[in-house]
């Protein structure tokens, strides 16, 4: 015994003690999960199923839209609506700048410099060409690979 509690007493004052102080931190949201859980409430609303439309450009973007929706499913409600599919959340249309077009060779062989040679773009290629040109720069998938073998195409890596 301590100072005359009793130890399940105690323990049950310290349960209680975190029970409140962990309820206070929950509803001491940040300015931007408001703004989220007001964005849903106002989405919800308007419309079943309601549509989000995120902008997600960097990591902080998406680390800032996780902690918001963490701190709206405070909410019952909100938290309801998001598991029950009622509200959507999509990318925004943002401009992205287009990746340059892998550029023909001369000779009938079709030049790839950089990036990714994938399944995709086998099949578009093969439309026009029978011969690939693979630079040291681009990363070819086994589906690439595949793909090429099934259509005929012949891929020639280049030396760096």
């Amino acid at each position: 015994m301590a100072a005359g509690i009793d130890r399940e007493e105690l323990r049950a004052l310290v349960r209680e003690a975190l029970k409140e102080s962990l309820a206070a931190s929950a509803s001491a949201s940040t300015p931007a999960a408001d703004g989220l859980a007001r964005e849903l409430r106002a989405a919800l609303a308007r419309e079943r199923p309601a549509r989000l439309s995120l902008s997600v450009g960097c990591s902080a973007d998406l680390d800032r839209f996780a902690h918001g929706i963490a701190e709206a499913c405070g909410d019952d409600t909100l938290r309801a609506a998001i598991l029950a599919g009622d509200v959507r959340f999509e990318l925004a249309r943002t401009a992205v700048p287009a990746a340059k077009p892998p550029v023909p060779a001369r000779g009938g062989a079709f030049e790839m410099s950089s990036g990714v040679l994938s399944e995709a773009k086998i099949v578009e290629i093969s439309r026009t060409h029978k011969k690939i040109l693979i630079g040291s720069d681009v990363v070819m998938t086994p589906l690439a690979r595949d793909k090429a073998r099934e259509m005929k195409v012949e891929l020639v890596r280049q030396k760096p």
